[in-house]
Parts: C-alpha cells; sequence; structure tokens
C-alpha cells in the first residue's frame, strides 16, 4: 500500500501560501464590495440588515442554503465517516444535510404567517412558550454557533497547514475571520446572501473536480476497495446513519442563519424551491467526500488508525498525491467553504445576541465583529472540537421535540421546559448506565460525553434515540395534566394569547 503522506511532496513556500489565502479572501471581499455598492441605503436599516425579508428568490436560496451549510468540517468528518463508516454511514451523512431542509419547508407557512416580523427562532420560542424557555433555547443555539464557528475556523487552519506545509495557522485563521467580520458587519445578511451566490458555485464546481480529479490520480491496489470493505454496508454504519440524522437535523434547527433566510425569502414556493436545490447540492458534495474517505480506507487501510488515528484526514492524503495545481484548488475549495460558513454564523449570532429591539445597529455590527475573537482563540489550539459538537447536538436532540410540539396548541410553555430538562437528565442516565455496564463505573460512561465522537456507538445511538423520546412524552404528559390552550399570536404586539377552560 502507498505510505501515507500528511504533506505535499513539493510543499508550498510560505509566501505562496499567504498569496493564495489572501487573494481568494480577496475576491469575497470584493464581491461583498460590489453588493454594498448596489444595496448601500437598504442595507443600514435594522430590520433589513438582520432578515433581508422577502427579498430571496429559489435559486439564491438554494445557494445559500448549500453556501452555508456546507463548510471544510465536510472534508475532515464527512471523509472520515466514510472511513469507519462505510457507505451506509455517507448516505445517512447526505441525508442528514438535507433533513433540517424539509422541515423549514414544513414549518415555513406557520411561521412566516403567525411571525411575519420574525428573525430567529427564539423570536418563536419567546411568543410562544415566554421569557424562560426562549433563555434557554437562545444558550443552546449560542453554544451551537459557536462551536460550529470555532470548528470552522479551526479546519481552515488545519487544512491549509496539511496541504501546503505552512508553518503556522494565523494567516488562514485570523485572515478568514476578519475579512468576514468586516464585510458581515458592515452588510449584515443581505450581503452574507448574496457572497454565498459567489461561494456556493465556486465551492460545487472544485469539490465535483476535485474529486474527480482524486479518482483519477490516485492508484487504488487491485482487489483493496473489496478486501478493505470500504463500502460494505455494515450495522455500525446503520448505526452511525440514524445518529447522523437526528444529530445533525436536531442541531441546525438551532442555526439562526437558517431561520434567517426563512424569513429573508420572496414566498413559502421559493423555500420549497431553495431546500430543494440545496439538499440536491449538499447530497452530491457530502457523497463525493465520502467516497473520499472509503478510497483512503482501501488505500492506506489500517494505517489510517494505528499506530495513530489520522482518519479524519482521509482527504487530505490523497490530496497529497495529485500534482501541485490540484493541491492549489484544494486549499482554495478549504476557504471558499469555511468563508460561505463563517459569515452566516457571523451574522446568525449577532441577530441572536440582538433580538431585542434595545440593541442599536452599530452595537450589532460590533458584535458580529467581537464573536470572532473567542472563537479565534479557540481555533488557534488547533483542539479537536468533536466532543463539543456532539454536547451540541445531545442538547439540541433534547430540546427540540418539546419546541416543535408548540404547534399543537394544548403545549403548556411549562411543560416543554420541563419536556427538555427531561432529555438533558436523560442524557446524563443513558450515559452512566452504559458506564455502570461496560465498566463497573458510572463516570467511564459519563467521561465518553468528553470523548472521542463514535457515530457507530449503540450508546450514542441510544442517546439520539431515546433523548427526544422521553423529553416529548414528558412534555404530552404535562400539557395534558393542565387545562392550558394556546390562542395564538396578536398580529400587532406579538403578544401570546392563552385562556385556561375550566369544566363547569
Amino acid at each position: 500500500r502507498p505510505r501515507l503522506r500528511e504533506k505535499s511532496a513539493m510543499s508550498f513556500s510560505p509566501t505562496v501560501t499567504r498569496v493564495i489565502v489572501f487573494v481568494t479572501l480577496g475576491a469575497f471581499a470584493l464581491t461583498a464590495l460590489a453588493s454594498l455598492r448596489l444595496f448601500s441605503r437598504a442595507i443600514f436599516d435594522r430590520d433589513t440588515y438582520f432578515s433581508a425579508r422577502n427579498t430571496q428568490s429559489g435559486l439564491a436560496l438554494t445557494l445559500s442554503f448549500f453556501a452555508s451549510g456546507i463548510g471544510a468540517w465536510v472534508l475532515f468528518a464527512v471523509a472520515e465517516v466514510g472511513t469507519r463508516a462505510g457507505s451506509i454511514g455517507v448516505a445517512g451523512y447526505a441525508l442528514s444535510g438535507a433533513a433540517p431542509l424539509a422541515l423549514f419547508v414544513l414549518i415555513a407557512p406557520y411561521m412566516r404567517s403567525n411571525l411575519p416580523d420574525g428573525v430567529t427562532f427564539t423570536d418563536y420560542i419567546h411568543k410562544r412558550f415566554g421569557t424562560a424557555l426562549a433563555a434557554y433555547v437562545g444558550v443552546i443555539s449560542l453554544f451551537y454557533m459557536f462551536i460550529y464557528l470555532a470548528a470552522e475556523l479551526t479546519s481552515v487552519g488545519g487544512a491549509v497547514v496539511i496541504v501546503t506545509g505552512l508553518e503556522e495557522i494565523y494567516s488562514p485563521v485570523v485572515g478568514t475571520a476578519a475579512v468576514t467580520a468586516i464585510y458581515a458587519s458592515v452588510g449584515g445578511l443581505p450581503v452574507s446572501l448574496l457572497t454565498d451566490q459567489f461561494q456556493g458555485v465556486m465551492v460545487f464546481i472544485l469539490v465535483v473536480i476535485l474529486a474527480v480529479a482524486a479518482f483519477v490520480y490516485v492508484p487504488v491496489p487491485e482487489g483493496a476497495l473489496a478486501t478493505s470493505g470500504a463500502a460494505d454496508a455494515t450495522l455500525g454504519g446503520l448505526n452511525a446513519a440514524i445518529v447522523l440524522i437526528i444529530a445533525v437535523t436536531a442541531a441546525n434547527m438551532f442555526h439562526s442563519g437558517y431561520w434567517q433566510r426563512l424569513w429573508a425569502a420572496l414566498d413559502n414556493d421559493a423555500i420549497l424551491r431553495g431546500a430543494v436545490g440545496a439538499s440536491a447540492l449538499q447530497i452530491v458534495v457530502i457523497v463525493l467526500v465520502g467516497i473520499l474517505g472509503m478510497l483512503a480506507l482501501a488505500v492506506y487501510g489500517d494505517a489510517l488508525f494505528s499506530p495513530n488515528y489520522v482518519a479524519f484526514l482521509a482527504a487530505f492524503f490523497l490530496v497529497a498525491e495529485m500534482p501541485f495545481a490540484w493541491q492549489v484548488l484544494a486549499v482554495i475549495a478549504a476557504i471558499s467553504m469555511v468563508a460561505s460558513s463563517v459569515d452566516t454564523l457571523q451574522t446568525g449570532i449577532a441577530a441572536l445576541l440582538s433580538s431585542s429591539q434595545r440593541v442599536s445597529l452599530r452595537h450589532a455590527q460590533i458584535l458580529t465583529v467581537l464573536v470572532n475573537i473567542p472563537a479565534v482563540i479557540l481555533a488557534s489550539f488547533q483542539l479537536s472540537v468533536l466532543s463539543l459538537f456532539l454536547i451540541a447536538d445531545l442538547l439540541a436532540a433534547a430540546t427540540i421535540v418539546p419546541l416543535g410540539l408548540g404547534l399543537w396548541r394544548r403545549t403548556h410553555p411549562m411543560a416543554a421546559l420541563a419536556g427538555c430538562l427531561s432529555g438533558v437528565a436523560a442524557i446524563i442516565i443513558i450515559f452512566a448506565v452504559a458506564g455502570q455496564v461496560q465498566s463497573g463505573s458510572p463516570a467511564t460512561g459519563l467521561a465518553q460525553l468528553y470523548g472521542s465522537l463514535d457515530p457507530t456507538s449503540p450508546t450514542l445511538l441510544a442517546a439520539f434515540l431515546l433523548t427526544p423520546s422521553v423529553s416529548g412524552l414528558v412534555t404530552v404528559a404535562a400539557s395534558l395534566a393542565t387545562k392550558y390552550q394556546f390562542e395564538g399570536f396578536d398580529a400587532r404586539h406579538g403578544a401570546v394569547h392563552t385562556t385556561v377552560k375550566v369544566d363547569q
């Protein structure tokens, strides 16, 4: 088998690497500048800055949903799943990208009709359930998006270093954060949406041609695909598929960037067309990168797992086998993927933190910049954020069913809060019981919550199946124990009207 090569045989000079990074980022900055010149008057209206309300066509949303969701995490996580969970695991990851968009299509008419002035998910939660649950959901949303932001910046630093041999990560990490923060803070959501169109087309084309080139340039030993079991359908792969669909779907419902686009759409039909188009593009990209992971397993075999675990670098080992020009394209693709998702996260976090009308537009712009500072600091350590993603995904899974039950008029706000908290309790109990069964110590199981993310784990599968079930059952049972009924939203003030019906 070929030996693993983390870096290309022809290393880039530091100067060449930095030129590639900043020319790519400069292209995005110029796109944003052109957008600002076109929309300078509207952008400085607070509502337009956060929502770009009723402006986006189906094609624009296709590219925006796609660009916002396809970050450089795909090159690491999806390829790793390809090495560990095979074809079924990759299929699960592909479906996990489409599932939350399908949910947005289903709930968009209700949200846009009842909350025509909405911006984020917490707007709905506050008006349907009250301040306590809105604060709880806001914390989860903020935690998830911050970890996502740090993960993307970590990914761009790691990708550039691995491919080019650059000995520092600050150029790609700080450069990407700074450039996107500048245009996102000045232009808000309208500029993010317009840069998404350029970035979306660019990312899709680059990933497709890089994947095809890898299939051409990387030599696969005869019979290796069959003997390695790289594409085999396994029980572990099925576990991974179920976990990924639930985890990614639940977590993305807490992504403010997606909710902003729901209200930015021209109409419900635009959301449908955008979701269908983006799902198709995401499935193509995720399947191609997953196949690269399976190809890497066939080529390198156990060297991806022992003596050091490097399966998350599977796609980059293949890039290292390719000619220099293809490696340059790989760097450009990684930067493009990160920039497209980072500016969405920056504007989404700013919208979440600025939900109060008391926060001025100027303060919102400052917040858009400031959220990058702790994310850059965390990314500079190049730590694994998989465990933090796992915690965020589990919290989202514990919370999403009670919130979804808000569409049922009988769901009581306190019952929904109890359901969310019972979901968190279920997570702790499941991992504690697993630790007791596996090693005789509940603490060992709880330690897995801060261990490595193994999507094939039966414990993780049990957690993602049972946690939303428990939280939903508690919410329903507690609601039925009351005579509460939700009477709808006040169109003028957004207040919740409720009534308690007492039997005579």
